[in-house]
């Protein structure tokens, strides 16, 4: 291992509180109509998904709690969900926001931050629009590394490191809040990646391995549902283990 690169010894484990109630993290990418790339959301299915959270009696936590029940088995609402979206893209500020607001639910963005403000494939909200959706309340902005390489697995701890230290040094600096949760680029994820992200300073890290979060193998390799496939699933499984 490289000289100034560290990794933690153990990941940490969920706690003994924390593995009930079922709750299901959703990921979506971006909501865009007409969609740009296959794994984007339409506005319509968007705001019907949200709909049927609100009708089912789901109670959506902000990351914050879902952090605290999951390190300290700090108790959440009933049938809890939590909801992200991932890369960026320009229709969360556009789309995905307004309808936020209107139905009062909190979502986290996990952002590639050397990509804020620009074109890649898709637009990328800037700055300024991250600013506002976090000041609204309703919105917590978190890491997706700096460059989201597709496969962190294939670069050395040292370049690991600098994606994960540069991503939330901008996302503090920038934005002003503490950066504890890390998505990890095209969910390519291993043992070895977790633990430099615990010893980066990274409480959280999330994959797309479904399930119930609490039921995860360590808090940096958390589950989250995706939408794309798995969204009614996330709903009944959430619902069957509720009663």
């Amino acid at each position: 291992m490289s000289v100034g690169v560290r990794s933690a010894e153990t990941l940490p484990q969920v706690a003994a509180g924390g593995r009930q109630p079922y709750v299901a993290v959703l990921v979506w990418h971006d909501v865009v109509t007409p969609k740009e790339v296959w794994f984007d959301t339409s506005v319509d299915t968007f705001r019907a998904q949200l709909e049927a959270i609100r009708r089912g009696g789901f109670h959506v936590v902000t990351l914050a709690a879902l952090r605290d029940h999951l390190e300290r088995g700090a108790p959440l609402p009933s049938k809890p969900l939590a909801l992200t979206f991932d890369d960026n893209g320009h229709g969360i500020y556009d789309n995905a926001f307004p309808l936020l607001r209107r139905y009062a639910f909190h979502a986290t963005l996990f952002v590639h931050t050397n990509f804020v403000g620009k074109t890649t494939t898709k637009r990328h909200n800037t700055w300024d629009q991250l600013r506002e959706m976090e000041r609204s309340g309703l919105v917590d902005v978190q890491s997706l590394t700096a460059n989201h390489p597709p496969d962190l697995r294939a670069l050395s701890d040292a370049a690991v490191v600098h994606e994960l230290r540069l991503s939330k040094f901008s996302l503090e600096h920038r934005l002003g809040r503490p950066v504890y949760a890390l998505v990890y680029p095209e969910d390519n994820y291993d043992e070895r990646l977790a633990k430099l992200a615990a010893a980066n300073g990274y409480a959280l890290g999330f994959s797309e391995d479904w399930g119930n979060a609490g039921d995860s193998e360590s808090l940096l390799l958390l589950h989250r549902y995706s939408i794309l496939t798995r969204f009614d699933q996330a709903l009944r499984d959430v619902a069957a283990n509720s009663k």
